[in-house]
């Protein structure tokens, strides 16, 4: 089981797309969270699903370049797609 489960794309509603559902301020505010907690934001339509998923664009935008490409390459991230 890989020890992380990443959206394979950005999803219509991704909040880092013009069509995110939160303000600018609440994205700001649910970024600052998950810095000050160590956590990826979990894509919500995911969460609607009753999944834990890591949202791609947070993915991608967040996590340090370095630490993905390890653990791509060993094998720990598991690209799903939950549509």
């Amino acid at each position: 089981m890989a020890l992380e489960t990443v959206q394979k794309r950005m999803c219509d509603q991704c909040l880092f797309s013009k069509d995110k559902i939160v303000s600018d301020i609440r994205k700001s505010e649910i970024l600052e969270e998950c810095k000050n907690e160590n956590n990826h934001f979990i894509c919500h339509k995911a969460t609607i699903l009753g999944k834990k998923v890591t949202c791609h664009a947070f993915y991608k935008k967040c996590t340090n370049p370095a630490l993905s490409q390890m653990l791509e390459s060993m094998g720990e991230v598991d690209f799903v797609d939950i549509r």
